[in-house]
């Protein structure tokens, strides 16, 4: 694009924010994709379908899924009209998004103030459809990236498959890379908002303007293919914050935190740090010392609030929510009514998001070794259970059962201790399932010595950790991989006082 260039036109199907053209922008048109080849099956899965607005007023605008529930794409195709400001909460404009065969609304959007870049939350979880990962760095001039999307082609108005069209990078500053077609690729309208991969599948940019040089629509005399992109590098923390609240975290700053019940029967609250594990400090809850009666003890966002609450199982048989307030201390109980006071049974108790929802789930062993998965339901309350059909009637051999997410899909998964001392990971998949065991090879079969177990992220990368407690009575912190797996341990500080503790979470 030369340094004079005519005023630019986006690319969403009735304003797009993604291409300049001579003079004027393209006509309004129906939904739009990329003008190169049609995507390999199987390939470029998470990118979705916008449709923005009514008969009267629409557009399209192509995304891309980085969380179970939440798209990132362009904040201008939320634009009521074209440099209108586009502000966080429900769409201005009704918004379906379409990923596969399924069609979802729009139900929130979070914009950035500093890109053209706008987090999208969906009505329900997409399962089955793995989110793409963000790029650590910004993609090298001359580097080839490719862009996706659902816009028109150089021959068809309007697309149900997408698209994809090879680009260069030709130079970027602190937010925005810019691009060129490799022979006649382009960006048309309806491309606004999709993505652009590096060469490991990694999230580059989100396309934004284009000059749709061969796009159908588009004057003959237009044959430039260059574009501009919102570089996606450095977003990470971000949409982690964002689409990811952290399991455990009570403290509303990304990083898990440790609830422990001690041999008193006190309860206090020691919040993380990104650096060190935890901070050093505690926190006293209300209560005293009746938390002794907790028989089983789990942290979750059971209320949709992005803060960590916790679920206690008291020894008369029924289950309470405590409220976390996003300083690091609960409220008054209030009581579940799901399940009455039959919790006494229950061998195993833990929770978390496994069905990508942003509220938190209950997965419960019964005493006769099925499991069983209960909803969380947003209110604090859960829906009847679901049961899970992984391992059948054998999960009363288990001693440990904590949550997290630990492969970073947005999805709770499951880290099991045998009864024999190893370990195996269930990939939760979305739907309150799990799949089948994978042995994690680090400790072999010591894990039967550890006292407690409980999981969350706390280094705030997006994955989760486990916090153990060894027989001892040190506790020690085992890092996620994001693969299932975990690395080394870590000694965090209380020398061996944990051996005293009744309940972790």
């Amino acid at each position: 694009m030369s340094a004079s260039r005519p005023r630019t036109a986006p690319i969403s199907g009735l304003l797009v924010t993604a291409t300049a053209v001579a003079a004027s922008l393209v006509p309004a048109g129906s939904a739009q994709a990329v003008s190169g080849p049609e995507a390999a099956a199987g390939q470029h899965a998470s990118v979705v379908q916008l449709n923005i607005g009514d008969e009267a007023n629409s557009r399209a605008c192509s995304a891309v899924l980085v969380h179970a529930n939440w798209v990132l794409t362009a904040t201008s195709c939320f634009a009521k009209t074209p440099g209108a400001a586009v502000v966080a909460g429900k769409p201005a404009l009704k918004t379906t998004a379409k990923v596969g065969t399924t069609t979802l609304d729009v139900v929130k959007i979070v914009p950035r103030s500093d890109r053209d870049v706008v987090l999208a939350r969906l009505s329900k979880p997409i399962a089955g459809v793995a989110p793409v990962k963000l790029a650590a760095a910004q993609p090298a001039v001359n580097a080839a990236v490719t862009a996706a999307g659902f816009g028109r082609t150089k021959t068809d108005w309007v697309q149900t498959k997408v698209h994809t069209a090879a680009f260069g990078v030709t130079s970027s500053d602190a937010t925005t890379l810019t691009l060129t077609g490799k022979g006649t690729d382009s960006l048309c309208k309806g491309d606004a908002g999709g993505p652009l991969v590096n060469g490991n599948g990694e999230l580059a940019g989100i396309n934004n303007r284009s000059w749709q040089g061969g796009c159908l629509g588009t004057p003959a005399t237009e044959t430039r293919t260059g574009a501009t992109a919102s570089r996606a590098d450095g977003l990470q923390d971000w949409v982690r914050k964002t689409a990811f609240h952290a399991p455990g975290d009570m403290t509303n700053d990304g990083i898990a935190d440790l609830a422990a019940i001690w041999g008193n029967g006190s309860l206090y609250l020691y919040p993380g740090d990104k650096a060190k594990g935890l901070a050093g400090t505690d926190i006293a809850q209300l209560g005293g010392t009746t938390w002794a009666t907790t028989k089983q003890l789990a942290a979750g966002d059971f209320n949709g609030d992005g803060i960590s609450d916790l679920m206690a199982m008291w020894n008369d048989g029924t289950l309470h929510l405590y409220k976390g307030d996003g300083k690091g201390k609960v409220a008054d109980a209030v009581t579940v009514t799901q399940g009455g006071n039959t919790w006494g049974t229950v061998k195993q108790f833990t929770a978390g998001d496994f069905t990508g929802d942003g509220i938190a789930d209950v997965m419960a062993v019964w005493n006769d070794g099925t499991m069983h998965q209960y909803k969380g339901t947003g209110d604090g309350q859960l829906a009847p259970e679901t049961k899970v059909n992984t391992g059948g009637s054998t999960w009363s051999t288990v001693k440990l059962l904590p949550a997290g997410d630990f492969n970073g899909d947005g999805i709770a998964d499951l880290m099991a201790v045998w009864n024999n001392g190893t370990m195996h990971y269930y990939p939760g998949d979305g739907t309150g399932q799990i799949g089948n065991e994978v042995p994690v090879l680090l400790g072999g079969n010591t894990w039967g010595t550890v006292l407690h177990m409980t999981a969350g992220d706390f280094n705030g990368d997006g994955i989760s950790d486990l916090m153990a407690i060894w027989n001892d009575g040190s506790l020690h912190l085992y890092k996620g991989d994001g693969k299932g797996g975990i690395t080394d341990e870590v000694t965090m500080w209380g020398g061996t006082t944990w051996k005293t503790m009744l309940q972790v979470t």
